[in-house]
């Protein structure tokens, strides 16, 4: 990923319908949260751009040291009841409502003081690693003053560790439906072929829908594809699962396995398997090479 984190964030890379930021941002306004904070570190000024002006959310600046559990310190200041954690890199293909609902009754009769998500794996060892594996959990507001006492370590199974070893009662909850967490670009085009041929079955924003095998403009489509109703396509083949974001342009190309970002300009290529970026440059999740110039459909 590092050719494209090094342009986009990666709470900013694009979904159809918006980025990964605005999914998870969907799917806390469907839940009794009262307020939402954002810990940033990285391409801050992006970041802020995009979260100013937001209603109910507050950015907070990552203090060092820069690890998962300081992320978690950062926030101690801030949270004064039990808040639901997301980590900023993890696709959920459903709302996260029963996940609120079993904390809530866990919290309140039985004391939890944690309750993850979980998935089954292979290979875990350990309770703490189980517990540790999704990237989303509810945490009582004194579990963030161990994570800063805890803050130089990057994983989040030694805060788990210490409450298990302390006594403390901790519950888990299985996933539902799927999530993936993006650390590679294969990652971020699996989410897309999922989410495409799922869609009636993935939870996306309301105003994804506009776009969802839309096909103005191309001269040959294979669905399913996803095209922002801002975007404008001219003279190109797409699919199967193409993604255009909005203000983007595209002409005379070939798209399949790939994703347009918004306000992109792309003419007179063929991109299988990758992503073009806002700068131009197309990242294909083979070999993670970057070309800047491409024979199209001719």
């Amino acid at each position: 990923m590092r050719h494209v984190t090094a342009q986009v964030p990666k709470p900013l890379l694009y979904l159809p319908g918006g980025t990964l930021l605005e999914h998870q941002l969907a799917l806390l306004a469907q839940l009794p949260v009262t307020h939402t904070f954002v810990v940033t570190r990285h391409r801050r000024r992006e970041m802020s751009q995009v979260l100013r002006g937001l209603k109910s959310v507050t950015e907070i600046e990552q203090k060092a040291p820069f690890t998962l559990l300081g992320a978690l310190a950062s926030a101690e200041g801030y949270v004064t009841e039990p808040s639901i954690v997301l980590h900023g890199d993890n696709y959920f293909s459903r709302g996260l409502d029963y996940l609120v609902r079993a904390a809530q009754s866990a919290m309140q009769e039985g004391g939890s003081k944690g309750v993850f998500l979980v998935e089954a794996q292979e290979g875990q060892e350990s309770e703490d690693e189980r517990l540790a594996s999704v990237g989303c959990y509810v945490l009582g507001t004194g579990v963030f003053a161990l994570a800063r006492a805890l803050h130089s370590a990057d994983e989040l199974r030694f805060v788990i560790r210490a409450l298990l070893e302390s006594g403390a009662r901790v519950d888990e909850v299985p996933l539902g439906g799927w999530r993936v967490n993006i650390n590679e670009l294969d990652d971020l085009l699996s989410v897309i072929r999922r989410q495409l041929e799922r869609w009636s079955h993935s939870f996306h924003s309301a105003v994804a829908e506009e776009g969802y095998n839309r096909t103005d403009g191309c001269s040959q489509s294979v669905l399913p594809v996803w095209v922002s109703p801002e975007a404008e396509v001219v003279d190109s083949r797409l699919g199967p699962f193409a993604v255009v974001g909005p203000r983007a342009v595209v002409r005379n190309c070939v798209l399949r396995d790939a994703i347009v970002f918004p306000d992109t300009e792309i003419q007179d290529r063929r991109v299988e398997g990758g992503i073009v970026l806002p700068s131009g440059a197309v990242v294909l999740s083979s070999h993670h090479d970057v070309q800047r110039g491409q024979e199209g459909p001719g």
